[in-house]
């Protein structure tokens, strides 16, 4: 028989082949080729197989690794059943595991467990444990075997391999304290979120679907969210807001029900239990009461109000609340904080507009609500404080299925100037200012009566306009101040113009004062103001004779002409 050789790649005469015509082998890739007469062994059909099942867990991986439905995990510490619910997990090597019926699991049952372990874990040591779901190869049916020569006989082997699911326990590297449980998942609730140390622990072919404590032998309680996640690829910018949002909200409903249990009420602080909390959440009702202005739930320093809320636009909210960061309980910073009450949008067009007060524009700041971009301005009279308790109590009582919902940040509601109650703060509410005409065109609801919609050039106006920057750098002769209402007349409602006008009065120092805004006239005029902000803004050093020698030198260019170009001169020779 002839020898077969391969041409290794990069030899000099490989290398001369044409490039489509050499390629990088990846056993991955490799199939058998079937043609009449060829003798198959085992290892020719199974490379078949190997095949096939690489193709399929690639595509596999493109979905990321997780739930994809169902799996509900739960226990039962009276008999000590473990319960699985049907349901599609993938996992991390791109395998997806289904398991179509319920799957009960007796953690009790010693005989049974050492039996599938190979006679280990008669008894389980105290710690902390990772209920996976894990892809198993089961033997099943007999095959006869053939000899194959004359020296060998006859034998059996298993027939096929059936692909099957297993619930199995991971050991975890973490202490179980000695405290109440609850106080215990919400420690791990901190320490888990975003740790690879347990993503490394659990096996590859496998889906962690949650976690049980363990001691003296005993199942002592299990977190069907903790080291759960959803099917994804790799943890995006929210998804530790979310796995942390789902975990809050399912300790906080066995915290509802020990008390309930107890016989204690909802009224307690968050770090009574919590160190970290997601950017929106629920928040006990008893702990806030909204009639006398009190809170107990949100530490001290916190600006906690609270104001009503539409049913319809609590998911949005929340979504877009999910965006920020969590709340860390123990930081020294501040957070703005807003308790929601949600009503029906029948409700709340009835008790809105009680709550709606005027808030004097000069003043008024609420940098948080850029991204919602359409701003409603109420134009109600204003209601006091002291008169809108029996308002609360009617908006309490009214509340949709009686849970509060909380968000990092000021909402929609803020923005509609609905008079939220601070909580536990103290400040003054600024004095009404006459509200602005209504605009007949600007469609009005019961629950939005007479306000106007501004855009953001408008809003921008307000704050940074002619007028102010002129109070600012004020004009110096009759000749400034003829520039400046010239200025005013032809662009001061131009938003733009006036943001160029803006960067033209900090680049261009306090020397040239005299002359700032007969230039700056010109510049507008001749449209060349954009060329000069590109010059100076290119300009490495910062000082009055380089800005200076930058005009005289681009004057014709830019079309300061005449005395105005004389003038230049003289201030930049002051300086040399």
């Amino acid at each position: 028989m002839s020898e077969i050789l391969f041409q290794p790649l990069g030899d000099p005469i490989a290398a001369g082949e044409r490039l489509e015509h050499i390629a990088d082998i990846d056993p991955r890739m490799t199939r058998t080729h079937y043609f009449d007469g060829r003798l198959l062994t085992a290892e020719d059909l199974e490379r078949d197989q190997i095949y096939l099942d690489q193709r399929l867990r690639e595509i596999g991986k493109v979905l990321g690794q997780g739930v994809i439905a169902g799996l509900d995990l739960d226990y039962d510490p009276f008999s000590g059943l473990l319960t699985l619910e049907p349901g599609l997990g993938i996992t991390a090597l791109g395998r997806v595991l289904q398991l179509n019926r319920q799957l009960l699991v007796s953690l009790g049952d010693r005989a049974l467990i050492a039996q599938l372990n190979d006679s280990k874990y008669r008894r389980f040591n105290r710690g902390l444990y990772a209920v996976v779901l894990k892809y198993v190869e089961v033997a099943t049916d007999v095959a006869e075997v053939f000899p194959t020569d004359l020296a060998s006989r006859r034998g059996a082997d298993y027939a096929m391999v059936t692909e099957s699911v297993q619930l199995g326990l991971v050991p975890l590297p973490l202490p179980l304290p000695q405290q109440n449980p609850l106080h215990i998942r919400a420690n791990l609730m901190r320490e888990l979120l975003g740790h690879d140390l347990a993503d490394a622990l659990m096996p590859e072919d496998s889906v962690a679907l949650g976690l049980v404590a363990i001691q003296n032998d005993t199942p002592q309680w299990l977190d069907s969210e903790l080291l759960r996640q959803p099917a994804r690829q790799q943890a995006g910018a929210t998804d530790l807001q979310h796995d942390l949002s789902r975990q809050y909200e399912a300790l906080l409903a066995d915290i509802f029900t020990e008390r309930a249990g107890g016989s204690l009420d909802n009224h307690f602080a968050a770090r009574d239990y919590f160190s970290l909390l997601p950017p929106v959440g629920t928040v006990p009702r008893d702990a806030i009461d909204a009639v006398n202005g009190h809170q107990g739930y949100f530490p001290e320093h916190f600006n906690v109000h609270v104001a009503p809320i539409r049913l319809s636009d609590l998911e949005l909210i929340r979504a877009e609340s999910l965006l920020l960061p969590n709340i860390d309980l123990n930081a020294r910073e501040g957070v703005d904080i807003v308790v929601l009450a949600p009503l029906t949008n029948q409700d709340y067009g009835l008790y809105a507009p009680q709550l709606e007060r005027d808030v004097d524009p000069e003043s008024r700041r609420l940098p948080q609500l850029d991204l919602l971009r359409l701003k409603l301005y109420p134009v109600q009279p204003v209601h006091h404080l002291d008169t809108d308790a029996s308002v609360w109590q009617s908006i309490w009582g009214a509340v949709v299925g009686g849970r509060l919902m909380y968000v990092r940040r000021p909402i929609r509601t803020a923005e509609t100037a609905v008079s939220g109650i601070v909580l536990a703060l103290g400040s003054s509410v600024p004095a009404p200012a006459e509200p602005p005409p209504t605009d007949d065109s600007v469609p009005t609801t019961p629950s939005d009566p007479g306000s106007v919609i501004e855009d953001e050039d408008s809003v921008l106006l307000r704050f940074i306009n002619l007028e102010r920057l002129a109070k600012i750098r004020p004009p110096r002769d009759g000749r400034g101040e003829e520039a400046l209402r010239q200025l005013i007349d032809s662009v001061g409602d131009d938003a733009p113009r006036v943001l160029q006008a803006n960067e033209f009065l900090i680049r261009v120092e306090r020397h040239y004062d005299p002359l700032v805004w007969p230039t700056l006239r010109v510049l507008v005029e001749r449209e060349t103001l954009p060329l000069l902000l590109e010059r100076l803004r290119d300009t490495d050093e910062r000082h009055p004779a380089v800005t200076g020698k930058l005009v005289r030198e681009a004057a014709a260019e830019l079309g300061i002409e005449g005395d105005l170009a004389g003038q230049w001169e003289e201030l930049v020779g002051q300086i040399n």
